[in-house]
Formats: structure tokens, sequence, C-alpha cells
């Protein structure tokens, strides 16, 4: 790498994040030594040592990506990440719930998200739930990735548990011209298409890929289609980045299905469709300048728009008795509540089973810019690096649904009859502001001590407005603008025991406000149905995250190895309270409230290693996350037909979330065309989601072992292939707690529901680079 010469030696190597291994023209060059340096904050910046972090923190580059061949991002981190691990909530494999440290990122709305993600220095969380799309992530434009631990205040709200950093490509770093594409099971065929290059002081860089399946289970299909740009330029002193994506995806993942049907048919689904399709156009621009050899101010600035839209189509409360669609609350055979009063005019008949179209539209416009200043000045003839930085966000969410009364068709679909019920629509307005003040320093006490103090001021401010109830509710009629403010600290410490042995530890806080969609479902006397009911909202508290971490890293030989544990824990945490037999029914099921709960925590160890030895390249990792409540509180949950109350105790674990996660992988590069490889899991077993109180049978533990290989016929020809599921394990990721009786042709009467894995699959493909 050749960077400017700086007079600081400190200078010159932080400046190698910056440039990302561009050649720039200079009189005056210097070669740097391999270091490996990563940001600190969401725009990066020049970043640090990774010994000088006082954190665990996972890295990835493209290479790694292109090497296990993974669908995406979420399936790359599942196969070699530490404490990672996914929750197939939709069984769609574009719709993962991604577990890290017992922390979501998920693409559910009400979904209780804990983790951050960043593009370019621009948080993709979406303004409405937090929800974080991974399909939205243009894999082929991942130049590098950090996955950052713990409760870091540097990168803002929602950080409770880590933080996803992603960089990408640009016409410097990664040039030349590619195709690529592969076809295999599921009809799952895709094709990709990457050019880059530079001239001058000038570059590009554009992607393009289209992947569509039909789905390993019924009625499944799904479409991605994803593009990205960079235009960039760059001196000596200064750096300037375009970038443009656009993502539309057509997604199927019709849930989880009753244990008794998976047993039958793991193909088959319960209801559909579940339709979900987003539409996203994002422009970032990202500039750099060296105000003089030691300071240099960065900026960004960006508009995002994110659409989405959904149909499901699901089971019902709603009952057909004596011509009239309603409630049968009793079960007397006479209806509490009437929905319609000609259930013939409709196309039912008594005792039918009545299903509903839940749809809905949400229109996300978000905007805002960054500031942050780096300087590298010596303070008392030691090193320091300061960064103060500052954020402006700002969001304006249209967010309609509604409930259709509909029929079974004869593989459990759903057709509309056009009665619209009106206790169900919604129009509702959200608008956020967010600002933010941010400062990490670290500073080299001794040659082998530094201490990284860090904190953020987070002000967001969320307005709520419109209607519910088919409008005879106003949104904003109990004033709904709320306010969170909240300053976070951190401070760590790094020591180099040895040359090749260094330890940390840290302490940092972080919060979350509550979401738009929770804040709305949060009045005991009006429960909703998330996402697609918004009602009345009583205040809820910010979550707020304090976690205390601390480990060893190592290197002997060429093995790098690191150990470390971290404990977490949330005040005011949000949990969804399902519906008590006192509320007032709903024709849609889980209805209910959110509503903060005193405390729950996360605690764990974490082992990992990594090395290369001639041809073989290898990685193992260990992690064991116990994620339990630490507090009692009852919830209510229907067993047999009635409402059943059930008590969570101290120490009761979090459903969804497995103890144990064992990751191992190799590659092997028995010539210098031929390459192969495997990665593989084990996860234990985890609670059915509806279990908080730990009464009944867990989710069995599961193991995954997947191939890939690739062969270079050419300098300019490759073939590649890949084996998932090697072994055709039969295995479920998720599971919950739901009414197995609310579609046609079934008489099943457990209530639990699983997202089961995929079976043995395999794809191959080719790819041409110039």
């Amino acid at each position: 790498m050749r960077v400017p010469h700086k007079k600081k030696a400190i200078s010159l190597m932080l400046a190698s994040a910056l440039f990302s291994g561009a050649a720039l023209a200079a009189e005056d060059q210097v070669e740097l030594t391999d270091i490996e340096v990563i940001g600190t904050t969401p725009m990066h910046g020049v970043g640090l040592p990774a010994d000088e972090i006082p954190a665990n923190i996972q890295s990835a580059n493209a290479e790694d990506i292109e090497r296990v061949q993974a669908l995406d991002l979420s399936d790359f981190m599942n196969k070699t990440l530490g404490s990672v691990s996914l929750n197939q909530a939709q069984n769609n494999p574009f719709q993962p719930d991604l577990k890290f440290r017992g922390f979501t990122a998920s693409p559910l709305v009400g979904n209780s998200q804990g983790l951050s993600v960043y593009m370019d220095g621009i948080r993709i969380n979406e303004p409405f739930g937090d929800a974080v799309n991974f399909e939205l992530i243009p894999e082929s434009a991942i130049a590098s990735m950090n996955l950052i631990p713990g409760s870091n205040p540097v990168f803002g709200l929602n950080t409770l548990g880590g933080a996803l950093s992603i960089q990408t490509k640009n016409g410097f770093t990664h040039q030349g011209h590619s195709l690529e594409a592969y076809t295999g099971s599921f009809g799952r065929d895709s094709g990709t298409i990457e050019s880059g290059g530079s001239d001058g002081n000038f570059a590009y860089f554009v992607t393009g890929s289209i992947t569509k399946e039909d789905g390993w289970r019924d009625e499944s299909p799904s479409r991605v289609e994803q593009f990205f740009s960079n235009l960039s330029y760059a001196n000596e002193d200064t750096t300037l980045d375009l970038g443009i994506t656009a993502v539309d995806s057509d997604l199927n993942g019709n849930g989880a299905s009753p244990v008794e049907l998976v047993a039958q048919d793991r193909e088959a689904v319960f209801t559909h469709p579940d339709n979900t399709q987003n539409e996203l156009r994002m422009f970032t621009l990202n500039g750099s300048h060296w105000l003089n050899e030691t300071t240099m101010l960065s900026a960004n600035t960006y508009y995002r728009r994110s659409d989405r839209s959904t149909f499901n189509g699901d089971g019902s409360e709603l009952s057909v008795i004596g011509g009239e669609i309603g409630e049968d609350e009793d079960d007397d055979d006479v209806l509490d509540e009437v929905v319609s009063d000609d259930a013939a005019a409709l196309g039912f008949a008594d005792d039918d089973d009545v299903a509903l179209n839940n749809t809905s539209k949400t229109e996300q416009d978000s905007y805002g810019f960054g500031l942050q200043t780096t300087f590298l000045d010596d303070l008392f003839g030691r090193q320091n690096q300061l960064i103060v930085g500052a954020s402006y966000d700002k969001s304006d969410v249209d967010h309609s649904s509604q409930s259709e009364i509909a029929q079974f068709t004869s593989s459990r679909g759903t057709d509309g009859t056009g009665f619209i019920i009106d206790e169900t629509v919604v129009d509702g307005d959200i608008e956020t502001e967010t600002y933010s003040l941010y400062f990490t320093n670290t500073y080299s006490l001794t040659e082998r001590l530094a201490l990284t103090v860090a904190g953020r001021y987070n002000h967001i401010e969320i307005d709520i407005s419109g209607t519910s109830e088919g409008g005879e509710q106003d949104l904003n009629e109990s004033g709904n603008n709320h306010v969170f403010a909240r300053f976070n600290p951190s401070l760590g410490m790094t020591y180099a025991i040895r040359d090749n042995l260094s330890t940390y530890a840290n302490y940092s806080e972080s919060n979350r406000a509550p979401t738009p969609s929770e804040l709305t479902c949060a009045d005991a006397d009006n429960p909703c149905s998330l996402p697609n009911s918004f009602l009345a909202d009583p205040p809820l508290d910010d979550i707020v995250a304090r976690t205390i971490e601390a480990g060893l890293r190592g290197q002997n030989g060429s093995v790098n190895w690191n150990a470390g544990v971290f404990y977490t824990e949330l005040k005011d945490d949000l949990f969804f309270f399902p519906a008590t037999e006192e509320d007032p029914e709903d024709p849609r099921l889980n209805v209910g409230i959110f509503d903060n709960i005193d405390k729950t925590a996360r605690a764990g160890l974490e082992l990992g290693a990594f090395g290369n030895v001639d041809k073989l390249d290898w990685f193992a990792n260990y992690s064991y996350v116990r994620a339990t409540f630490e507090d009692e509180f009852q919830y209510a949950r229907e067993v047999d037909d009635e409402l059943e109350t059930f008590t969570v105790k101290d120490g009761d674990r979090l459903p969804g979330i497995p103890a144990h996660n064992i990751k191992i992988g190799a590659d092997y590069g028995f010539t210098q065309k031929l390459s192969m490889g495997f990665t593989a899991s084990y996860h234990s077993s985890q609670y059915f989601r509806g279990d908080e109180a730990n009464v009944d049978k867990k989710i069995g533990h599961y193991k995954v072992v997947n191939l890939h290989g690739r062969y270079k016929a050419t300098k300019n020809l490759q073939f590649f292939a890949k084996v998932d599921n090697l072994f055709d394990s039969e295995y479920e990721t998720f599971g919950l707690y739901g009414e197995p009786d609310e579609a046609p042709g079934f008489d099943f009467e457990d209530p639990r529901f699983v997202g089961a894995g995929a079976p043995r699959a395999g794809w191959i493909g080719f790819k041409i680079t110039l």
C-alpha cells in the first residue's frame, strides 16, 4: 500500500484505512507494513490498529465472502462468525432473523432489534421499527465488514449488543471486470456483473445482480435485483465518493408451520401467501480532506427511500354462524360481535373457515448528514487519536394497513372478498428527528498500554399522527410526540503483555428508543396485532444497555487466537404481552401490547482461532450465550382453547437463542488451480417463542456441514460449486406457539410451530474475469 508521506509514523499507518489500498499520485511515497486497521466510528476515518481496540472485532473482506460462496451477508456471518446464529422465522433465505450475542437484526417489524447496521457510514436500520433487510445490501458491493461487539455508544441508537459496519468497493481498490452466474437447487439462478477501474485521480465501480428461486417450500418464489455504483475522486489529501444503491425484491416467506404438518411434509406451508416487496433507492456522498498532516475532516450526506408492501393470507378468529361473520367468544353458536351480517353474499356457508388478507404499505423517506474530525497530534509526548463528530437524521414514514375478509383456497391460499374490516384500517404518519454528538479518544499511556474514552449524546424526537380503527381514533389525540435523550459513555484499555499477546477490558453503554410500531401498540385497553395496527400509546421507556467485556488475544506462529467474556444488561427491555381474556377481541391473531420489563441480560464466553499451514487456511470458534430474564412477570397464552397464565422468573432463558454455537471451516489448495473447503456449525437447543417461562420442550440442537470448491481453468475462467447441508440434516432454527386449527383441512392439536431448515442443495457456476 502506498500513501503520501506524513511527518508522523502514526499518521502514515492510520491513513491506510482511509485510502483503502489506492495508489495515489505523489512525489514522496513510502511502503507500509501489513497492519490490520479497523474503523472505530460509523464513518471509519483513519481507524486504529486492531490491537488497540478494547473489543473482539470480527472482520472479513470480499475475498472471504466469495470463497465461502454465501448467499448473502447474513448467510456468510452465520457460517463463519462467532456468536452468530439465524432464526428462519419467515422460512425465506433472504429474510432471516440474525442473532449476535443474543441480540437481533431482523426484517420483521415488531421484533426487538438490538444491532445497528451501517453501510459507508449511513445507518440502514429502517426508520419504521429499526428493521434490517439483508437483501437490500448488495453482496457484490461489499469490500469489507466489521462486526463490532458490545454497547458501543459511538455507533448510536440501537447498538445494544453490537454494530455491523460495511464498507463498499470503489474503482481504486477493485479494478477489473467480471461476469458470474450459477444455477442449481430450488430453481435458484443468479447472475452478477462487476466493473471497476481508475484513471489518475478518478475511479468508478459498478455492480449488478439478479437472483431468483422457486424456494424449497411450496408457494415460496423470490426474486432480488440489486445495483450499486460508486464514482470516486482521490488525491494525496482528499477523497470523494458518490454511491448509488438500488434494490428491488419480491419475497415469499410463508412463515413457520405446525410441527405436525412438518412431520408430514417439510415442504408444505400452513397458509399463504406471505409476500413482502421492498424497493430501495439510496444516494450517498462521502468525503474526507486532510487539513494538515495530523488533522482530517470527514463528512457524509445521504438520501434514502425505502418502500415496503406486504400481503399476508392468514387465519383469523372469525366464524360463520347463522349466515353472519363475527367473533364467537363464548363458543355457544352465537356471535358476540358481528363483522358482516350477510356471509352468503361474500361466498360463505355456515361453519366455513374465515381467512384474512392482511395488507400494509410503508413508505420511508430519510436523509441526513454527518461531520467528523480526526486529530492525530501527540499528547504529552505520546500518540493520541481524537475523533469528534456530529450527525443529523430525519425520516418521514407513511404507513397504512387493513384486513380484508377472505376465503381459503384448496391449497390454504386466500381469495379476497373485497370486504374490509373498518376497525383494522390504519393510516399513520411518523416523523423522526435524531441529533447526535460523539467523540472517541485513544491515548497511549505507555508503549504497551492504551486508554480509550468515548461517548455519544443521542436526542430523538418521534411524532406520530394519523388515524386507526377506520378513522375513529386520532393517533395524535393524546399528544403523540415522544422525546428520548441520553448520553452514553464507554471506557476501555488494551495492554500488550508481549509482542504477540495482549489483553483488553471495556465498559460501554448504549440505548434504543422505542420504535413507532411499539409506541403505538402499548395501550392495554387497545391491544394490536403488529405490524397492522396502531392505537393509543401510553409512553414507553427507552432501553438502556450496559456491557462489560474483557479478553486476551495473541499469535503463535501462524495461529491467531482470542478468548473473551462479556456481560450485557438491558434496563427497561421491551416485551410483547399477548392479550388476556379481559382484553377486547380482534379478528387477527397474535393480539397484544408492548410494555417495558425491568431487566434482561446476556452473558457469554467467546473463543476463536484462525491460521494457515502451507496450502491450508482454517478457522474455529465457540461461543456460549446465556440470555436471561432478570425480572419476574406474567403473561398469558392460549392452551387447549383456554387462556393460561405463566410466570417468568429471574433466570429464565430468552427464547430463540441457542446457548452454544460452534463454527469450524477450512480451505485447501490442492493445486494452483483447484481448491476445496468446508464450513460446519453446531447450534444447541432453544426455547420456543411463547415459552418465556421455560416450562415446555425445546427446539432440538442441530448440525450443518457445507462444502465449496473452485477450479481455475484459465487465467480468466473459473468454475465453482457448493453443497449446503451435505448430510441432509432435518432441523429447525426457530419456533413459536400458534393456533394450528385456523386453516381448513387440518385437525392438528399441537400448538407448536417451527421454522424448518432447508434440505441438502447444490449449485454450480462460472466466473469470467478480465
